[in-house]
């Protein structure tokens, strides 16, 4: 099962939500994030959080579930609700923008979540970010453009072929130096490291 949910965060083109919305067979509002469905004219299939946003009342046969555990935040609260229901992989809209604080929090949730679904990622209205291990294959257009991002702390041994600013055992750490606005420059494109890398695939 593949779940799609939506944070508090900026809210996704219309466009983009029902992209997602196609592909999920469970659609979770995070708190806020349920009135991002309510305002394009779809309904969640239920809303989770501590709901100190959503204001449901005022939005009937919306199923909510308050978890008031302040020892996690909402999108942790609706990843444990999806894998529960048995999916094994969430694309996450509104994870990023406004508060920047949320934005690195959920980049913290995303990566403890890394190992528990098959696939976690999150889309904005310019991209997509996830993380992965070596090798990676990006196995996209030519001209597509791509960042590489030390998400979790270095990314050692880094080596890159088939893009546009190709490195050769390199190390990537924040401060010092990282991958961003790269572009594929073959189908054959690989990347290879030690440890956990964040990509970033624009537009």
């Amino acid at each position: 099962m593949h779940a799609l949910i939506i944070g508090g965060g900026i809210p996704p083109k219309k466009e983009l939500l029902e992209q997602e919305m196609a592909k999920a067979q469970l659609h979770i509002g995070a708190d806020s994030g349920g009135h991002v469905y309510l305002g394009y004219g779809h309904r969640p299939d239920i809303v989770i959080g501590d709901l100190d946003s959503f204001v449901y009342t005022r939005h009937e046969g919306v199923q909510v579930l308050e978890v008031a555990d302040q020892d996690s935040n909402d999108l942790e609260k609706c990843l444990d609700y999806a894998c529960k229901q048995g999916a094994r992989s969430v694309t996450v809209l509104g994870a990023t923008g406004k508060r920047f604080d949320h934005t690195i929090k959920n980049l913290s949730v995303m990566r403890r979540y890394f190992s528990i679904f098959e696939d976690i990622r999150f889309k904005d209205n310019h991209g997509e970010l996830f993380l992965t291990e070596s090798p990676y294959s990006p196995g996209l257009p030519v001209g597509t453009g791509i960042s590489f991002l030390p998400v979790e702390g270095p990314v050692t041994n880094f080596s890159s072929t088939g893009v546009k600013y190709p490195l050769t055992q390199g190390t990537l750490a924040m401060g010092v130096q990282d991958g961003t606005s790269n572009e594929i420059t073959s189908k054959d494109a690989v990347v290879h490291f030690d440890g956990i890398l964040g990509v970033y695939i624009i537009g």
